[in-house]
């Protein structure tokens, strides 16, 4: 949240800074935030008092209240206001109070909207093995790798972020500014969030990682990293840096293709383990490091474990899904 734009009615319409003026909640982000913007003491000091004075829950107010106050508001609009000694307040001290009002009857409007109508969510899951394309509400397509998911509101609208979480590898090509929907288009992981304003990428999360590789356009991760076209990067928890690979191996699989340059077998064995669900083990731990480099396609992962076992010369053993590597 970029607050150093706000104005007084801005603050005082926010949910975490009401909070923080009514509750004392949030007070360890406001109390550090406050002496970083010296510039915003007029206007805050402004806005608590708006809160104060106007303070009501959301989520106790009746539709007769909420009628009650937006009469009133009409009132302040519309009346001159006298104080006692016959002196006119400052208009736009009552112009102020009343945008902040309008903004909390808002909320409490689309909080009782919300609980009377639950947000329905789209849930799209792929199997072992399994690709598929699925296109959005607004136009954009995700292709979605094998053993990978994505949720998002089944109705997007102007006002709510296009947003999609998800979890496992996922390419996708966004729709830029649909007309009568948010701009904005955010792709969202535990510990990573993408915002996107039309583009072409590539995600993988898995094991608590993130690869990103970004193919046209731009994109912001985590509100402070820009990526530009050819920038790979990479995400765990505590740390973030550039990917020094090629490009192809990340995005090899839409072409149902399996791509390995000077991988380590356990780094392979990782990878179809997450897509055809094999388990896979390997006798003498020293030949987990050992390197591969091979091309096969998707859709038959055995010329692949073939290919790994005649280059390192190893005896493979399948039962079902179980692979043993000696």
């Amino acid at each position: 949240m970029n607050y150093s734009e706000f104005e007084a009615a801005d603050f005082a319409g926010d949910a975490s800074f009401r909070a923080w003026v009514l509750e004392g909640t949030n007070a360890a982000f406001w109390e550090s935030w406050i002496p970083a913007h010296p510039e915003k003491e007029a206007v805050l000091q402004d806005a608590r008092a708006l809160v104060l004075a106007l303070r009501f829950r959301t989520n106790e107010i009746s539709r007769e209240e909420m009628e009650a106050v937006k009469g009133n508001i009409d009132q302040l609009l519309d009346e001159p206001v006298i104080k006692k000694n016959n002196e006119r307040p400052h208009r736009q001290w009552y112009y102020a109070m009343a945008a902040a009002a309008a903004l909390l009857l808002f909320a409490g409007i689309r909080y009782i909207s919300q609980r009377e109508t639950p947000i329905e969510n789209t849930f799209v899951q792929t199997g072992f093995g399994e690709t598929k394309i699925v296109q959005l509400p607004d136009g954009s397509i995700v292709q979605l790798n094998a053993n990978s998911s994505i949720s998002y509101p089944r109705k997007w609208t102007k006002e709510n972020v296009r947003a999609v979480t998800l979890n496992g590898e996922a390419y996708f090509n966004v729709s830029k500014s649909p007309a009568g929907l948010h701009p904005k288009f955010r792709v969202m992981m535990p510990q990573v969030t993408i915002e996107v304003k039309g583009t072409a990428f590539n995600v993988y999360h898995r094991h608590d990682q993130v690869k990103v590789l970004l193919e046209e356009g731009k994109i912001v991760v985590n509100d402070s990293l820009d990526m530009k076209p050819g920038d790979m990067m990479y995400f765990a928890p505590g740390e973030h840096h550039r990917l020094q690979a090629d490009p192809a191996m990340l995005t090899a699989w839409k072409q149902r293709r399996l791509l390995f340059r000077d991988t380590p077998l356990i780094n392979v064995a990782q990878q179809l383990e997450d897509i055809y669900g094999y388990r896979i083990q390997f006798r003498n731990k020293k030949t987990e490091g050992l390197l591969f480099t091979g091309s096969g396609p998707a859709d038959d992962p055995a010329v692949l474990l073939k290919a790994m076992a005649t280059v390192h010369q190893l005896k493979m053993k399948q039962n079902n899904s179980v692979i043993i590597f000696e």
